[in-house]
């Protein structure tokens, strides 16, 4: 025991430093090739004349996928072991990416959106939450944000996707993102990914404990919880709970506003007569602004989670109006510039919704609160897919789909107001 506790004192590398890079690489990779439904929207409907509110309908079909596979998500990760959820996920996305290659009909690309992000569902955002919150305690908030930067990092992958259309075209695109996915996310999810920090005999945030602490937390470990403890409210209670709806608002409206973006950014570009390589770009520097709120986001440790997402919805409010408001007229500069905005607010929201996840639903059953809240998600980010590309079918433009989403931060603002009132679990 004393030779594991000294490497507890002075561990080289923490493990917890490798989870977090494994969860950041595995997600990056996954939400890269999930969201590139935008870059395939133009050759796709060339070819079959499908209509935007009918490709985006296929991400819609993927949230709905997503939101029904969470509960199961977080049920395996309770019951059963993350690290093979994680990884079992990542094969069964790469699979369903193989069947873009065969798509002849519109109902084969909703099926494959479908299984893939059944996958999508248990690799990422479920189980991301899950295992670093057993992992980082008192650094979550920077856990979070380092992890979900990966949306934001996902652009660069991207980036190649013009290159990868003009070489293979749209069905060789999706062949390759498949064999990526299977061959570099699934072994190192499979190889490197662990539980808890007792698998590598050490405790959760290591590396920002004294050493006292440190074997306090490792002392722990062996003493059983006295058995007048009271037991933690049952998963429907919780469920059937304020602190609940106010959560899973969050949650939804966040959905809504980040999917309708994802999937809509390049085709608006594109009608303002940027070329798809530029087009990409503006992606990019969406994602990679994004990444940056994700990291900025950590400030949630110190000056709350409530103050954190209030200044992503006020950012993301306006850059939405500024986006709406756009035309071919316009300076150039005036989207690059909102589509920064954009990313950096729903950089800093993203993470800080899952913080405040872990800080009010924490403990037992906390893989199924997770996944029930993920249903509420997927079922607004299916929405937003489906309904921005529906506003524009009926309006001609983007105008009336971003003002939306403008209102939707405000509301998603009031929202974390209320949550804030009611403190975390375990201040109660």
């Amino acid at each position: 025991m004393t030779g594991s506790l000294g490497a507890q004192m002075k561990p080289r590398l923490w493990y917890g430093w490798v989870v977090l890079a494994v969860v950041f690489v595995v997600m990056a990779t996954l939400i890269g090739a999930r969201n590139s439904l935008g870059f395939f929207f133009k050759e796709m409907a060339g070819e079959f004349g499908w209509s935007r509110a009918e490709l985006s309908a296929a991400y819609s079909a993927g949230m709905i996928a997503q939101g029904l596979a969470s509960p199961l998500a977080g049920w395996m990760g309770d019951r059963w072991n993350l690290r093979w959820t994680i990884s079992a996920g990542a094969l069964a996305t790469g699979a369903a990416l193989l069947l873009g290659y065969f798509i002849q009909s519109l109902w084969q690309l909703y099926l494959m959106y479908a299984l893939l992000s059944a996958g999508f569902a248990m690799a990422t955002y479920v189980p991301q939450v899950h295992i670093l919150s057993n992992w980082f305690h008192k650094r979550r908030g920077l856990a979070m944000g380092i992890s979900t930067s990966a949306q934001g990092f996902a652009t660069v992958l991207t980036l190649a996707l013009p290159s990868l259309l003009g070489v293979f075209g749209w069905r060789g695109s999706y062949a390759a993102l498949a064999l990526f996915v299977i061959f570099f996310a699934f072994p190192l999810a499979a190889g490197l990914l662990r539980n808890d920090p007792e698998e590598k005999d050490t405790v959760p945030d290591a590396p920002f404990l004294a050493i006292e602490e440190r074997m306090a937390l490792a002392a722990q470990r062996t003493i059983p919880l006295p058995m007048e403890a009271p037991a933690p409210p049952g998963v429907r209670e919780r469920i059937l709970s304020m602190r609940f709806f106010l959560l899973a608002g969050i949650y939804g409206l966040g959905a809504f506003t980040f999917i309708g973006a994802v999937v809509h950014l390049v085709p608006h570009a594109t009608d303002q007569g940027f070329t798809l390589r530029e087009a990409g770009f503006i992606f990019f520097l969406w994602g990679a602004f994004i990444m940056a709120g994700n990291l900025a986001s950590c400030v949630s440790d110190r000056i709350g989670r409530t103050p954190t997402y209030l200044t992503g919805a006020a950012l993301g409010a306006g850059a939405a109006i500024v986006l709406g408001l756009f035309t071919a007229e316009t300076n150039p500069v005036q989207l690059y510039g909102a589509a920064a905005v954009s990313g950096f607010a729903l950089g800093l929201i993203r993470p800080t919704i899952s913080a405040l996840a872990a800080d009010h639903f924490e403990g037992p059953g906390f893989g199924k609160m997770n996944g029930a809240v993920m249903v509420v998600f997927s079922a607004f980010g299916a929405l937003g897919a489906w309904a921005t590309g529906a506003l524009y079918d009926a309006q001609g433009s983007y105008l009336g789909a971003f003002l939306l989403m403008a209102s939707l931060f405000a509301l998603g603002g009031l929202l974390a107001l209320a949550l804030g009132r009611l403190k975390p679990v375990e201040g109660e």
